[in-house]
């Protein structure tokens, strides 16, 4: 099926929207929160030219009609719909690129389905568990803060003023207060909202439920878990995001056995969309010296 310009694909219950352009070696493109395919907008021509280029929206994304049940959009059912999609089209191994909440879906999926992937790239991949295994223990806080103080600082600054008021407004109904927290917290800056260009903020306020799936429950994914990661291995984060971020791309790059880092300068949690000229330079390197 196809609807502007859009293909459905049926995984088990699901339906996944995704645009697909160009021939070539497959390249799949994962969103995060709180955005859907059309985040990679500025990748998809590019990487074309060369690559078999697939950017779908995860289940709960616009502009998909899936039942609205944010909390049961586990990174388990995400990782299960990439999977089944790259079945359904019959084009594995791909290269895979996640980003944010996508981004620990793909990690999850490349540690469980390694067959699939050829390489990985991961853009400031939220594998919150790598530093914790529950956010909410104090005594796992406070052995990450003897470890790390500034990275335990920074984790428990953006639980404080960001993870919890937006979840807190999520629950009480109040979306358009959850989006401008949540993009607050994890873009490092006060009105980050308001700073995105229009075509981003509309994206994103279409999105804007899917802070919801910050309710979910998350697998205890940790260095165990990451070794299990066989593809060359890209993480990128942008020079300006939150410190935890960092750690959880330092963390890692020190259990995936191939894994190499990159910075991409003058952006925050949204490299790809923020500085996509050095992004695409970045990636499609790395995708061309494992070709």
């Amino acid at each position: 099926m196809q609807s502007s310009g859009l293909k459905i694909a049926k995984v088990g219950e699901i339906s996944l929207a995704y645009r697909e352009a160009g021939q070539g070696d497959p390249v799949f493109f994962v969103h995060g929160i709180p955005t859907d395919y059309r985040a990679w907008d500025a990748q998809v021509g590019l990487f074309s030219a060369n690559y078999h280029v697939i950017a779908y929206s995860r289940r709960l994304a616009n502009p998909n009609h899936n039942r609205e049940d944010y909390a049961g959009s586990t990174i388990e059912n995400n990782s299960a719909d990439l999977a089944g999609l790259i079945h359904e089209l019959d084009v594995s191994p791909v290269h895979l690129v996640g980003h944010s909440y996508g981004g620990f879906a793909a990690a999850y999926c490349a540690a469980t389905n390694p067959g699939l992937f050829h390489t990985l790239t991961l853009v400031e991949p939220a594998v919150s568990t790598i530093l914790l295994t529950n956010r909410k223990s104090i005594p796992q806080l406070l052995s990450l803060l003897l470890r790390s103080p500034s990275t335990a600082m920074s984790a428990a600054r953006f639980q404080r003023t960001s993870l919890d008021p937006s979840l807190a407004a999520f629950q009480h109904g109040d979306f358009d207060a959850a989006l401008r927290l949540n993009l607050d917290g994890i873009m490092n800056r006060r009105g980050a909202f308001d700073q995105l260009p229009e075509a981003v903020q509309r994206m994103v306020k279409e999105n804007e439920k899917t802070i919801g799936e910050l309710t979910a429950e998350v697998p205890p994914f940790g260095k165990a878990d990451a070794s299990k990661i066989s593809a060359p291995t890209l993480l990128v984060n942008g020079e300006n995001s939150p410190k935890v971020l960092h750690s959880i791309v330092d963390r890692l790059a020190g259990a995936i056995p191939s894994a190499e880092v990159a910075v991409i300068r003058e952006c925050a949690h949204f490299p790809h969309i923020e500085n996509p000229a050095e992004f695409n330079s970045v990636v499609l390197g790395f995708l061309a010296k494992h070709g």
